[in-house]
């Protein structure tokens, strides 16, 4: 039997973590909260925050695997996808990108980082104006390239 060199999938228990317990119990109370300031939240963070509660359930549904050599199967519960709040997907993709940058892309171009820092009040005033985000980055990367 040949050895396995790599570690067996570990299913987690999404629906028994304190942040899914927090979300499940909370999320109403607060979309109620949110929505009496009179701005709400965007459609699409309040659809992270529901797509997150069926991440890993497996009453939400799974997939079944079956490997090609030893037909050994595999039940996998689906995910969520989520790009900004659930953590084993957030996770995962930082780490796919984070490999692609290292193995395709930094090796092959010339790389320069830079950082822009603003202050916390015009962060705010910027996170959903994305004009002017370009504008301020433009003008933050042609002021960083005079200056050097």
């Amino acid at each position: 039997m040949p050895s396995r060199s790599v570690a067996p999938y570990r299913p987690r228990a999404a629906e028994h973590t304190v942040l899914h317990a927090l979300v499940r119990d909370h999320l109403a109370t607060f979309l109620r909260a949110a929505d009496a300031d009179g701005r709400g939240l965007p459609a699409f963070v309040e659809q992270e925050f529901r797509d997150f509660l069926t991440c890993g359930v497996w009453a939400r549904g799974f997939a079944r695997f079956q490997c090609a050599e030893c037909h050994a199967e595999r039940l996998v519960p689906f995910s969520c996808k989520g790009r900004g709040f659930c953590p084993s997907c957030g996770g995962r993709r930082m780490a796919e990108r984070a490999a692609h940058l290292v193995d395709r892309v930094i090796p092959t171009v010339p790389v320069r980082q830079w950082v822009l820092s603003l202050p916390h009040r015009l962060r705010y005033l910027l996170i959903w104006d994305r004009p002017h985000i370009n504008l301020v980055l433009y003008h933050g990367q042609s002021s960083g390239s005079a200056a050097r």
